[in-house]
């Protein structure tokens, strides 16, 4: 995909610049709609002295890939500058250019991988007037999901700031909804292609566009021919062996398979036409993608995007699921219908048995225990296991197995009773909250809330070895002696800043 530039005036960027500006110069020509306004470009007061800052925000979050400026304006050029980004509220240098010659008429800030991924095809000329800088490492932090970038002009040559054009490409914020990043890049083509003029590269492409990596404008690499679709001719990143042999990727399959269903055929071979069979269907070939994803690894400098593809979960596989793998599918499941059939019949069966049982029996269905009914459930379910371990350690005796439960139950509540045992969830509750710092419960120990001298409310130090608190003036008269009021001696480094909260 193409970059974006987002300082056009349609994507409504933002500009800020609180330094003076001359008549007619001021920072907002730098994104203006006017094609006059756009040429002037900024220019600080007569007597204004660098550095200025200019902030840009966008509307949406942008990865920024490049920024490209112009520096001069006639005679007056600006030779320092500085790229900042924002993190969490907080403003970090990305880049920097100093010292530009006069022959420099533009500067290019970009990623060093971007820059060595080019050919050195451009002429000496262009290179004498650009000059190339480069981002940080740790730009990528900034700069992947930016809302603001703030350009500094650090000096110029003997004249105000000046900067007469500034872009900013990149592409929308992958944080960003589907349909956000949608919605830039329809803006974008109208913005590029107003008239909607079908373009050269859409006339030679035989087929329509997926997300397959691109290689950039000036490499000089060449894909194996065995990469390559045998039907669209570009790289696959699902290669799948037809039932004929041919090898094509899942992306192919499916395109087939949405024409021949709007004709009412079932899924089939593109090149025989023969309909996939759970004996006869197409199978990834996992060996072809593996050499495919080690090519895009080891030469990814040479690529714009490279989609991750290794690894998916169940629900991406199910959603992208072969046409052919997909018939298959449907004649198992209709061959097992019989026998779900079956096995539901007769869970319903023994389901309708069990009600009518428990209907004709006099016994009411036990209930669960209520929150209030906890210590008794707990009780009955650990005498339970206990009476099944005894079970299984020592036979009981007749009169103990036709015992019912709830005297069971009731002659172990009366033998617990002695030694009461804290149960409940409410005593739970209130054994975790005594160990769990509580902020919004004040202090229990509260400090005088004056000095301890001259009893003023404006005080800002405290004396550790006693605690007391005191202003500046009375801290003075007190350090001279080294003794507090209350008689306790300190030292300096014994008082420390008091801060109220």
């Amino acid at each position: 995909m193409s970059l974006i530039n987002f300082l056009n005036s349609k994507l409504k960027p933002s500009v800020e610049c609180e330094a003076l500006c001359e008549d007619g110069y001021s920072a907002n020509n730098l994104i203006a709609d006017d094609a006059e306004q756009l040429s002037r470009g900024f220019l600080a007061y007569a007597v204004s002295k660098p550095p200025v800052e200019i902030v840009f925000d966008f509307p949406k979050a942008v990865e920024v890939k490049v920024i490209k400026l112009w520096n001069s304006n006639g005679a007056l050029r600006s030779t320092a500058f500085e790229l900042h980004g924002k993190f969490e509220g907080i403003w970090e240098r990305v880049a920097y250019a100093r010292d530009l010659a006069e022959g420099v008429d533009s500067v290019t800030f970009c990623y060093q991988s971007d820059y060595n991924s080019r050919s050195n095809a451009e002429s000496a000329a262009t290179q004498a007037q650009s000059k190339k800088a480069f981002f940080f490492k740790t730009a990528h932090r900034l700069l992947s999901n930016a809302s603001s970038l703030k350009i500094i002009i650090c000096a110029s040559k003997r004249c105000p700031p000046v900067l007469r054009k500034i872009e900013v490409w990149g592409l929308p914020s992958r944080s960003l909804e589907k349909a956000d990043r949608e919605l830039v890049k329809t803006i974008w083509s109208e913005i590029v292609n107003p008239h909607g003029f079908q373009t050269t590269e859409d006339r030679n492409r035989r087929s329509p566009t997926r997300s397959i990596p691109e290689l950039n404008e000036y490499s000089t690499l060449k894909i194996p021919e065995e990469f390559l679709d045998e039907i669209t001719w570009e790289l696959m990143i699902f290669p799948t062996v037809l039932p004929s042999g041919k090898i094509v990727d899942q992306s192919t399959i499916d395109k087939h398979s949405e024409v021949e269903a709007k004709w009412g055929r079932l899924p089939s071979d593109p090149f025989t036409g023969l309909e996939f069979t759970s004996q006869r269907k197409a199978i990834l070939n996992l060996a072809l993608k593996a050499r495919i994803e080690k090519f895009l690894m080891e030469n990814s400098e040479h690529f714009k995007t490279v989609p991750r593809s290794l690894g998916s979960s169940f629900v991406r596989r199910s959603k992208n699921r072969h046409a052919s793998q997909f018939a298959s599918f449907c004649q198992r499941h209709s061959s097992s219908i019989g026998t779900y059939s079956s096995l539901s019949a007769a869970f319903y069966k023994s389901s309708s048995q069990a009600s009518a049982t428990a209907t004709s029996s006099s016994i009411p269905p036990t209930k669960r225990p209520r929150l209030s009914d906890n210590a008794t459930y707990r009780l009955e379910t650990s005498l339970t296991s206990t009476t099944t371990h005894t079970t299984s350690s020592t036979p009981l005796s007749l009169s103990s197995k036709s015992m019912p439960f709830s005297v069971a139950a009731s002659s172990a509540l009366s033998t617990a009773s002695s030694t009461p045992i804290p149960t409940g969830i409410d005593h739970a509750i209130q054994q975790a909250l005594k160990n769990v710092t509580r902020y919004t419960c004040p202090p229990a120990e509260t400090k005088p809330a004056t000095c301890i001298s001259c009893k003023t409310e404006h005080f800002s130090y405290e004396i550790v070895t006693c605690g007391h608190l005191v202003c500046r003036a009375c801290l003075v008269q007190l350090t001279k002696d080294e003794m507090c009021t209350c008689k306790a001696s300190f030292r300096t480094v014994d008082v420390e800043r008091y801060h109220k909260l």
